[in-house]
């Protein structure tokens, strides 16, 4: 009988270091989960705003001037108005040739 607990001392000892090393890979991989599941909603949020701001974009693109004015069903999105980027142009030209000119 004593030499049975000698034969089992020894395996019960391996079989635990198994377990405890199981265990501790077990939490590593659920740390490394955690911090790729992280990443991934950062990640999911990103592609949420992208997918909306190209949205808005297709929006602007394919809305149709009517008449003299862009009145857009839009009106929400901040667009430089075309006269004011006209006069600025403008502006900026003659500042340059003012330059040149001298």
């Amino acid at each position: 009988m004593s030499s049975i607990i000698w034969v089992l001392i020894p395996l019960v000892a391996i079989v635990g270091a198994y377990i405890i090393d199981y265990q501790k890979n077990k939490l590593k991989w659920q740390a490394k989960n955690s911090e790729k599941d992280q990443e991934l909603g950062e990640i999911q949020s990103e592609l949420q705003k992208l997918r909306k701001r190209v949205e808005n974009l297709e929006a602007i693109a394919t809305d149709v001037p009517s008449g003299n004015s862009y009145k857009s069903s839009y009106s929400y999105f901040e667009v430089d108005s075309a006269e004011e980027m006209k006069r600025e142009n403008e502006q900026k030209v003659a500042q340059k040739a003012t330059l040149k000119n001298r």
